[in-house]
């Protein structure tokens, strides 16, 4: 809590902030995290979003303000706070997938076709190698991978 107007009583946090001994205002929890807790008088209270979802948001009151990765981004820590802390697939691989908590979701693009795109989230970003050229190998991120037949 806090000290309340110039009496002697202490008035509480709301959910989504916290107030350390001696402190006179309430401090919001950071982003990436949450806490529904009233009355906190610390840090610990805040809540970091789960594997997969990020949050922005300062002081947030509940977990509805964690959103998941994007398609073509996974997060495989707690506490992110911008999709752009999602990790994006490689080049050569894609995820249609929300949410993902590991980059076993990026999915490699097959033989004959390649993709020079990161955090792409779509097989259709995959395109096909020039006619008259070939390449075998999958998860390929660069035009140069496709040889002539």
């Amino acid at each position: 809590g806090y000290p309340s107007g110039t009496s002697t009583t202490c008035g509480l946090c709301g959910a989504g902030t916290w107030s350390g001994e001696g402190s006179t205002e309430c401090t919001r929890c950071p982003p990436g995290t949450w806490s529904s807790v009233t009355g906190a008088v610390d840090e610990s209270t805040c809540v970091k979003c789960p594997r997969g979802t990020w949050s922005s948001q300062h002081g947030s009151p509940t977990p509805d303000s964690c959103q998941t990765c994007s398609p073509g981004r996974w997060g495989g820590g707690e506490g992110l706070a911008s999709d752009a802390q999602c990790t994006a697939c490689p080049a050569g691989t894609w995820a249609a997938e929300h949410g993902a908590t590991s980059s076993e979701v990026c999915t490699a693009c097959p033989s004959g076709k390649w993709s020079s795109q990161i955090g792409s989230s779509a097989s259709s970003h995959c395109v096909d190698c020039a006619p008259g050229t070939w390449n075998d190998e999958s998860g390929a991120s660069a035009l140069e991978s496709c040889k002539p037949c």
